[in-house]
């Protein structure tokens, strides 16, 4: 026991020291036990799923052709029902009132017969209910109060007048035994309806009919059951409760199929599930249930037999991971010597505890983030001055030949000196691009912008190629190019290159191809002149490339529009037509796209003054809104960028002013045609005939049309407005002179006393009479 206890702590040493030792061991086994856990815990899954579906799929195929089968049975015995009771004779002996024995015993026989016929029945009943017997093949003759099977009996009672033949499942005791009962489907074939309860009476006995379907089951320890569309039970090989029948009802629910279910309080268990019809009479619903132990029992055997193999393969596996652990970690012992050697660096703590992976590790970082600190020193800075050196080229700084040589040869640039092309990739929608990114954003977006044109182009043309960020909205290309050639040469590798912006970093561009340049003195003027070239996207729009020879001829004279076209264009002010004057700007528009870009650009700024000139001349009601300003429409051209955006802004800011100049001109036409309504009553006071259909007929409007212009202008009628003048001016002959009233309303229009009477107290509150005494002077 002694060396044990020396042996112990020994031995925890030894393991502390070659902690690597031991973390080989622990990663291979958990590698090992993790692979063959996944693979048991795989394989179970799969092998019991794969199982689950095909005894499913079986057994709904079996449960299907025995639910036919047993159907076709059934049927053939309702049939055979059918036909026995269409028998005359036994017809004949269920409805008469009176019978002799010798008829009694006839139809006795052949009741037997009937019975004997078919192996399925159990026994056939034939109820006479005028002589009050039922005449039964296993008791004979039986009076209807005395017969054993009473059910029957309640069922016809209970029966509905249009009932016709009907199946009922059910239990019942057998005659001659206190003990005994039998599971038993009984057919029903009533003689008469609504008059009596004579009927033929035949039991199928359940067991026997339904025997092929239990023969066919592939388990022992199954249940079968079969529910009618009342959910009654028909047959079932287990006692079901009402829970029971609705639990199995509900989880079966469909024509035919099979599932898991976990019925309550047992375990889970297969479900599978058919439906058939029995002569149209009823449904029949089959159900096979088979507990999922049973089906599994083999698989599970399977895996415990797994299990025994995974440990035998575990402990295997265990043995050769030491081994080959001892293989492995003994060159990394040697090599952690070596280093510490080589090194003079610092052993592992005194207790054993450090890894020596882990410190050799350590070493071999701190070499190598030397080494990268040192080479991205280098590189970056090689980076950043090539980049410098290529703005300041492009942007004009003063340098002598002898100098940009120099520093082409210091910075290893791999350009060549002459035959070179300037290509400016110009950011489309820059304002949203702004409101999009912030500041920082935007610098790293047009760094991505520029590696992605240098790699696509660059292994495009297989030449070197180098970008520049120029900050704002552009990055610029140098590329060399051939003899007399121009960066447009490459179109298809920068329409590609423009693609690859948009798919990477959702970012269009407008390309702009500078011409040849001869060396590199000449990068500053060819880069402003590609850079005004990019303008050309104005009259081109969004992610074109403009090549030289698009931008080439100066204007000789400004944009005029057609007179014919600014007639028309007038003409749909003038009648408010905004279809008509979106038309014409489109046309006006289209003439503009052929055009150089300030060309283009002032002649637009030219028209669109036109339209302001020709919508102010339209009405001097009119209120144009400050977007109508010089100012907004240059705005406009550098948010939008394109001719077809700026006209698009145009065209709805012309049509909204069309719309706004439409409501003004009703707005005043409504209201001169209330004032011309006025002066029409005033002229005519005098004339009786003085109605809204005159007014209407004389102004050549509708009557309707006029009464609600009228009224929604003037808040009354056309009829109150002729009364009130009339009322008037008889107040004001009525104060001014003495002569009677009834001449003076009669002069004014007033044909019925009455009526004006009525009206003038409505108005005034007193008679014609007291009025004239009350403001009469004295």
């Amino acid at each position: 026991m002694a060396w044990m206890a020396w042996f112990k702590p020994l031995r925890w040493k030894a393991m502390k020291q070659r902690s690597t030792f031991m973390k080989l061991i622990v990663y291979f086994v958990s590698a090992t036990v993790l692979v063959l856990a996944v693979s048991l815990v795989a394989l179970y899954w799969l092998s019991s799923k794969t199982l689950l579906t095909e005894i499913g799929d079986h057994s709904e195929s079996l449960l299907v052709n025995s639910a036919g089968n047993t159907a076709q049975l059934m049927e053939w015995s309702m049939n055979y029902a059918y036909t026995s009771s269409s028998d005359v004779q036994m017809e004949s002996y269920a409805l008469s009132e009176s019978h002799s024995d010798f008829d009694t015993y006839t139809i006795w026989n052949r009741l037997m017969s009937v019975k004997n016929g078919n192996p399925s029945i159990d026994s056939v009943y034939l109820i006479n209910d005028y002589t009050g017997a039922v005449l039964d093949s296993r008791l004979g003759l039986t009076d209807l109060d005395g017969f054993y099977d009473q059910e029957v009996l309640d069922k016809l009672r209970a029966r509905k007048i249009t009932d016709g033949a009907f199946l009922i499942p059910r239990t019942i005791d057998l005659p001659l035994s206190t003990d005994q009962n039998k599971r038993v489907i009984t057919a029903i074939i009533p003689y008469e309806t609504g008059k009596s309860i004579s009927a033929f009476v035949l039991n199928v006995d359940a067991d026997r009919i339904m025997a092929l379907l239990q023969n066919n089951s592939s388990f022992l320890k199954t249940d079968i059951f079969v529910l009618n569309d009342k959910n009654e039970v028909v047959f079932s090989t287990d006692t079901l409760s009402g829970d029971q029948i609705r639990e199995i009802g509900d989880a079966g629910n469909g024509s035919n199929g099979w599932r898991l279910y976990k019925p309550a309080g047992r375990a889970e268990q297969l479900l599978v599930y058919a439906t058939t019809s029995i002569n149209g009479i009823q449904n029949w619903r089959f159900y096979e249930t088979i507990p999922k132990s049973v089906i599994l029992s083999k698989i599970i055997l399977l895996r415990n037999l797994t299990l025994i193999l995974f440990f035998g393969l575990f402990f295997a596996s265990l043995a050769v991971i030491v081994m080959l652990s001892r293989r492995v970690y003994s060159p990394i012992h040697e090599l952690v010597q070596n280093v510490m050697k080589q090194h003079r660096s610092p052993a592992p703590d005194k207790d054993g505890e450090a890894n020596e992976l882990v410190y050799l590790s350590h070493v071999f970082e701190s070499q190598v983030e030397q080494i990268h600190a040192l080479t991205a020193s280098g590189r970056q800075d090689l980076f950043m001055a090539r980049e410098r050196f290529i703005r300041e080229l492009l942007g004009g700084h003063a340098l002598s030949p002898a100098d940009i040589r120099a520093r082409y040869r210091e910075l290893e640039l791999t350009l060549p000196e002459d035959s070179l092309s300037v290509a400016i990739f110009r950011i489309d929608g820059f304002s949203d691009f702004v409101k999009r990114y912030s500041e920082k954003d935007r610098r790293l977006m047009r760094f991505a912008m520029a590696n992605i044109i240098e790699e696509s182009l660059g292994g495009a043309i297989h030449a070197p190629v180098r970008t520049a960020d120029m900050g704002a909205d552009h990055i610029a290309v140098i590329v060399p190019v051939d003899k007399g050639q121009s960066a447009s040469a490459y179109v298809s590798h920068l329409r590609e290159t423009q693609r690859l912006l948009v798919h990477y970093l959702s970012i269009g561009t407008t390309v702009a191809c500078g011409k040849h340049l001869e060396g590199l003195g000449e990068l500053h003027e060819g880069y402003m002149a590609a850079y005004e070239m990019t303008q050309e996207r104005f009259r081109m729009g969004h992610g074109a490339i403009a090549i030289e020879e698009y931008a080439d001829g100066s204007p000789n004279e400004m944009y005029h529009l057609p007179i014919e076209l600014e007639r028309q264009i007038g003409q749909a002010i003038q009648r408010a037509d905004s279809q008509s004057l979106q038309s014409q700007i489109g046309t006006a528009l289209a003439s503009l796209r052929d055009r150089p870009y300030f060309e283009c650009k002032m002649s637009l700024i030219t028209f669109f003054m036109h339209i302001r000139r020709a919508l102010q001349d339209s009405s001097p009601h009119l209120t144009l809104s400050s977007a109508w300003g010089l100012t907004s429409v240059e705005n406009q051209i550098i948010q939008l960028e394109t001719l077809e955006a700026v006209g698009q802004w145009m065209t709805e800011l012309s049509i909204r002013a069309v719309e706004e100049l439409a409501v003004v001109r009703n707005a005043s036409k409504k209201a001169g045609l209330a004032d011309e309504v006025d002066g029409w009553i005033g002229a005519r006071l005098t004339d009786p005939n003085l109605t809204t259909k005159a007014i209407a007929d004389e102004l050549g409007l509708s009557v309707n049309y006029l009464r609600n212009l009228y009224k929604l202008e003037t808040g009354r009628s056309i009829t109150d407005s002729i009364t009130e003048q009339r009322l008037n001016i008889i107040c004001e002959e009525l104060v001014s002179s003495d002569a009677p009233i009834e001449p003076i309303i009669q002069k004014y229009g007033f044909t019925s006393l009455n009526t004006f009477y009525v009206a003038f107290k409505k108005k005034y509150g007193i008679t014609p009479a007291n009025y004239r005494k009350a403001n009469k002077p004295t």
